[in-house]
């Protein structure tokens, strides 16, 4: 879904939420603003930067950092 979400936006938006993805995978442990369960009763965080939503978790297993959402505000 963010994939989804990320390809309709133009080209500038798109590098702009790289941008923000990438100091966000700076420090992936940090906690959102807020945070709910996922089904599988997973801690998903989201954070609201400038004109977007973004939902992660952290995947520390693997040190990768899962988007689960990315929407414009």
């Amino acid at each position: 879904m963010a994939t989804t979400s990320l390809l309709a936006m133009p080209k500038a938006r798109q590098r702009l939420v790289g941008r923000l993805l990438f100091q966000l995978a700076e420090t992936p442990s940090q906690p959102g603003d807020y945070s709910t369960s996922d089904d599988s009763g997973r801690s998903v965080q989201h954070i609201l930067i400038g004109e977007f939503h973004l939902s992660y978790w952290p995947d520390h297993a693997v040190r990768e950092l899962r988007i689960v959402e990315i929407d414009e505000i």
